[in-house]
């Protein structure tokens, strides 16, 4: 009788282990920022508009995303849960009765270990940043898709000579990235595009990086992209969908 694989005999502990960074790193920040202080004053919750306005934070509508996605971050963890329509966020059970009595707790580790450390956008500034982050999504996406047959995957780039392209940001671009994606790929069911969700918090942290840098325009809605149905509309074959334990969400769409 064989005994049970253990999560240290898995490519699961690595990720975990950077996924735990980029949680607390979230966490610190928001706490940094005041976040926590302002939204347990307000019982009806606040919209990202009025949190900006607030705390003297960068927020434009539908052009900076960094403060939303830092939200979106706190509420796939369970601090903020979004109230009115998803128009305002405010405070969980769990952040009042947990994360507030223990803050100084936190703040302790912030300042005698992370604070230290490289800062969480400096350490992504590194040349090598994409390519980690890269990395790190592939590592998730192994654990939903057999990659064997894939020999050139690309990330957010249209490359003709890819096998499997795979779309995770949220840029404004993604419908006319969707399209070339499609026309890029290979026929004959050997093109895999796919497309990752931007609802667990790893995958909202690298939008928050990455929308730090770039200026972002969105003028879609990604709900509308994020079906099988539209998939389907601009050719694929056929799609399915999968999740893992740790909240990853993903499209597969073959053409």
């Amino acid at each position: 009788m064989t005994s049970p694989l253990s999560i240290y005999d898995s490519e699961q502990y690595l990720f975990e282990i950077a996924q735990n960074f980029i949680r607390s790193r979230v966490v610190f920040t928001a706490s940094d920022l005041k976040i926590f202080d302002l939204l347990l004053s307000c019982n009806d919750g606040l919209s990202c508009s009025d949190i900006a306005k607030n705390l003297n934070l960068h927020y434009v509508e539908n052009q900076s995303r960094c403060l939303q996605d830092v939200l979106d971050c706190l509420t796939s963890m369970n601090l903020l849960e979004r109230c009115n329509g998803n128009l305002c966020y405010k405070l969980t059970n769990f952040a009042r009765n947990f994360l507030l009595p223990n803050r100084e707790v936190l703040l302790n580790i912030d300042e005698n270990f992370y604070k230290i450390m490289p800062k969480f956008d400096s350490m992504f500034l590194k040349n090598s940043s994409k390519e980690s982050i890269h990395a790190i999504m592939l590592l998730r996406i192994k654990q939903l898709v057999d990659l064997t047959n894939y020999s050139n995957i690309s990330f957010d780039t249209i490359n003709k000579n890819s096998d499997m392209i795979v779309l995770w940001r949220q840029d404004g671009l993604l419908k006319d990235k969707i399209k070339q994606a499609y026309h890029a790929l290979p026929t004959h069911g050997k093109g895999v595009l796919i497309l990752i969700f931007p609802d667990d918090e790893v995958t909202l942290a690298f939008n928050l990086f990455n929308n730090m840098m770039t200026k972002v325009e969105e003028q879609e809605n990604p709900k509308e992209l994020y079906s099988k149905k539209f998939l389907r509309q601009i050719g694929f074959r056929s799609v399915e969908k999968k999740q893992s334990e740790n909240d990853l969400q993903i499209l597969i769409a073959y053409k």
